[in-house]
């Protein structure tokens, strides 16, 4: 119950945002609607796309490193979609990985192999997005627009060296958790909890690095590949949500929403609002005078872009969610 309402807060404030940058920017609701229906519906067809494919990467990883037996394609794109729910309510884009990885377990992968799934999706994310901010960077740095291009600096370099160090000493050695971490445990929530929560993490830990020795070599190379083809793929449907939605204004190529997403991305990594509500609106607008566009002028295209590629996706994956929940409670119970 409580987390439930939780989650109806995050999408209450992930809607505020919409409409403080609304105010802002003067967009008027008959500006939304200039845009055509043609053009958002299509858009809107795009980003369920996007989500598409994450559920075709998951199922593709999931029977690369773990094996075909772990339910099958059906459901594991569906809750691959379905926990985007959860990512799109937490700050940072972080917490559908634990929806995915307690599915995982549910089906009998061992909490490691669920832990190592998650991590190369995460890494995948980060080596694709990181490169294309960083490209974003550039570009606006060439363009002396350089506010925006310090601010993707500043915030793609710390999460991309993070995991890339977190893949480097899984390889290398078995990484733990802190010492202080099962007396804190045991100080809020009992001896007998703290030392159960803290050897669960453990072995955790201990099964994704064990997973990183096996796979992390030549022979996992053409899994890698096809995986960041797939993470490009969802990327480049990400930019088209844009590019469709901005021609009703402006021509706006392809590689150009490619970057001015994938900056608008960087910036919504900021751990403050769910799904970098707000945040990336700011992120984009600010980007768009790289290229010389004022974002007053482009403020009906930023919200009808967000409402298309944020909050259309938000409901389908909060419907996937609850559909793949409520069958897994029914089948335990049979």
């Amino acid at each position: 119950m409580r987390r439930g309402l939780g989650r109806v807060i995050a999408i209450v404030a992930s809607v505020i945002p919409l409409i403080i940058i609304s105010l802002l920017l003067d967009v008027k609701v008959e500006d939304i609607f200039s845009i055509g229906l043609l053009p958002f519906i299509v858009s809107c067809l795009i980003a369920v796309a996007k989500l598409f494919m994450q559920g075709l990467r998951f199922h593709y990883y999931v029977r690369s490193f773990i094996g075909s037996n772990v339910a099958n394609m059906y459901k594991n794109v569906q809750i691959r979609m379905g926990s985007e729910f959860v990512t799109l309510t937490t700050p940072a884009y972080t917490g559908g990985e634990w929806v995915r990885v307690a599915w995982l377990h549910r089906n009998g992968v061992h909490s490691g192999k669920g832990l190592w799934i998650i991590t190369i999706e995460i890494i995948s994310d980060v080596l694709v997005g990181s490169t294309l901010a960083y490209i974003a960077m550039v570009v606006a740095f060439g363009a002396h627009n350089y506010v925006i291009s310090s601010a993707i600096l500043l915030i793609t370099t710390p999460v991309f060296a993070s995991y890339l160090i977190l893949l480097t000493l899984s390889a290398k050695r078995i990484i733990q958790m802190p010492r202080f971490t099962q007396p804190l445990l045991t100080r809020f929530f009992g001896e007998e909890r703290g030392e159960r929560w803290t050897n669960f993490m453990n072995d955790s830990l201990r099964g994704l690095c064990e997973m990183s020795r096996i796979y992390l070599k030549r022979s996992s190379l053409r899994v890698f590949a096809v995986g960041l083809a797939l993470t490009f793929a969802g990327a480049s449907l990400h930019a088209l949500t844009f590019m469709v939605i901005a021609s009703a204004k402006a021509s706006v190529g392809f590689f150009e929403s490619l970057i001015m997403v994938a900056a608008a991305i960087s910036i919504g990594t900021i751990p403050v609002s769910p799904g970098g509500s707000g945040l990336t609106e700011l992120g984009i607008a600010y980007y768009l005078n790289t290229f010389s566009i004022d974002p007053a002028a482009f403020g009906d295209v930023i919200v009808a872009w967000r409402i298309a590629s944020y909050h259309v996706p938000l409901f389908v994956s909060w419907i996937l969610l609850v559909r793949s929940l409520s069958r897994g409670s029914n089948s335990s119970k049979q």
